[in-house]
């Protein structure tokens, strides 16, 4: 499905400038309208603006009412991206920023790219352009096929299907993924890891290190009760120690 309307969360945190960039980034590349959302009406959205502006991008400023969370994910059923922004433990705390970006990802049923506070727009001097290097974790769950789905737009080149400690006989669904995603053109390998030394998290984002990728696709796993959300593991612990953007379906 084409990617012709993509919603950024926009806030008054240090590091929003870098999710709207990548959503502006991406809207350029999709020739998609570029909706913001936000609880103030006085600095998120003139940031969101300077951003529209500057990339040449059609868009409009929606202002929430309420939790950020709630606001987010009422907007983000209308889109076919949701942008988001990784929390920062180490930076102050704005009224309008998302305390859980997961309780999004739960509830709004669309696919959420959530941005590091910390990304790296240059690699060796050169650009980093989302979707170029893609490791895909997989286990063959209904969540991380969604993610698989979700994401065909956004991988360009290179992906890398990593299963983790898969149980016995899925080799052959991690084959027929692989053959999937070669013939949409892109250059795919498999790779099987037997982890005992580190969590699957850590081997996921230690694999998204050595190959230098610029995007993470996976399923989240855990439920959401009102205001508390209960992770999987392995969702938790990317979302805390992402340093690339991460695609997440449920």
């Amino acid at each position: 499905m084409p990617i012709k309307d993509i919603l950024v969360h926009v806030d008054e945190s240090l590091a929003c400038d870098n999710r709207l960039r990548v959503a502006a980034d991406l809207a350029v590349r999709f020739d998609a309208r570029l909706n913001g959302v936000g609880l103030a009406e006085t600095v998120a959205d003139k940031r969101f603006h300077v951003h529209l502006r500057r990339s040449g991008l059609a868009g409009e400023w929606h202002t929430g009412i309420g939790l950020p969370e709630s606001f987010v994910t009422r907007r983000a059923r209308v889109a076919d991206l949701v942008v988001l922004g990784q929390p920062d433990p180490g930076g102050p705390a704005t009224s309008d920023m998302l305390e859980s970006p997961a309780e999004v990802v739960f509830a709004c049923g669309r696919p959420v790219l959530v941005v590091p506070y910390a990304m790296r727009f240059e690699r060796d001097g050169q650009p980093v352009r989302v979707g170029e290097t893609v490791l895909i974790g997989w286990n063959g769950s209904r969540e991380a096929v969604r993610a698989v789905h979700d994401g065909h737009e956004l991988m360009t080149s290179d992906a890398t299907v990593l299963s983790v400690n898969p149980e016995d006989g899925a080799e052959r669904e991690t084959s027929d993924l692989v053959g999937h995603l070669a013939r949409r053109e892109i250059s795919v390998r498999e790779e099987i890891l037997s982890a005992e030394d580190l969590s699957t998290s850590e081997t996921l984002l230690s694999r998204a290190a050595d190959i230098g990728a610029d995007l993470i696709v996976m399923g989240a796993y855990g439920h959401t009760r009102l205001r508390e959300t209960v992770l999987g593991g392995v969702t938790r612990d990317v979302l805390r120690h992402m340093t690339v953007p991460v695609l997440m379906a449920h």
